[in-house]
C-alpha cells in the first residue's frame, strides 16, 4: 500500500478535514483497491479514533478521493440543505414584494403563495419561478395592494 500522505488526496482530506472540524487524529482513511471484476478491497490506511466517526475518506488507486457517509448523515445534509433553498426563496419574494412598496405586506404575500402554488400544482419548479416578474403581475392585477408613489409624487 503506498503512502498517501505526500499525494494530493492527504491534501484534499487536510482541507476537508478542516472544514468540517475534524482534526488529523480522527481522521478515518481507507485505501480503495481493485481485486478483480467482482471485488474491491478497502484497506484502513489511518485511523487514530476507537469511534468510526464520519466521514470516511477512501483514495482510490488514482489518488482520488470519495467520501463515505450513514445514510441518516446523508438525509439530514438534504433535509438542511432543502430548508436553505425554502428560506432563500422566500427571502427573495419578500425582496420582490417590498421593491413594490405593499400597502400591507401580508395581502400581497398570501396572494403570491396562492399564485406559487397554482404554478407549482400546474408542474413549474420552483427555483424557475421569476419572483419579480410573480409580484410584477400581481401589481398589475391588483395595484390597490400597493402604494402609487407616482401619484403620491404628482400630489406634492
Amino acid at each position: 500500500m503506498s503512502n498517501i500522505s505526500k499525494k494530493k488526496s492527504q491534501k484534499i482530506i487536510d482541507e476537508l478535514s478542516k472544514y468540517l472540524g475534524i482534526n488529523k487524529k480522527e481522521q478515518n482513511i481507507f485505501h480503495l483497491s481493485h481485486i478483480n471484476e467482482n471485488e474491491i478491497k478497502l484497506s484502513l490506511a489511518n485511523s487514530n479514533t476507537k469511534e468510526t466517526l464520519e466521514p470516511w475518506f477512501i483514495v482510490d488507486e488514482n489518488d482520488e478521493v470519495k467520501i463515505m457517509l450513514y445514510v441518516k448523515t446523508l438525509a439530514d445534509f438534504f433535509q438542511h440543505a432543502q430548508k436553505i433553498q425554502q428560506n432563500n426563496f422566500e427571502l427573495r419574494l419578500e425582496k420582490a414584494i417590498y421593491q413594490k412598496f405593499p400597502i400591507d405586506f401580508n395581502d400581497v404575500w398570501v396572494v403570491a403563495m396562492d399564485e406559487i402554488k397554482n404554478q407549482l400544482s400546474n408542474g413549474v419548479k420552483e427555483f424557475n419561478i421569476d419572483l419579480d416578474k410573480l409580484v410584477n403581475n400581481i401589481h398589475k392585477q391588483y395595484p390597490n395592494l400597493f402604494l402609487d408613489i407616482k401619484q403620491m409624487l404628482q400630489k406634492r
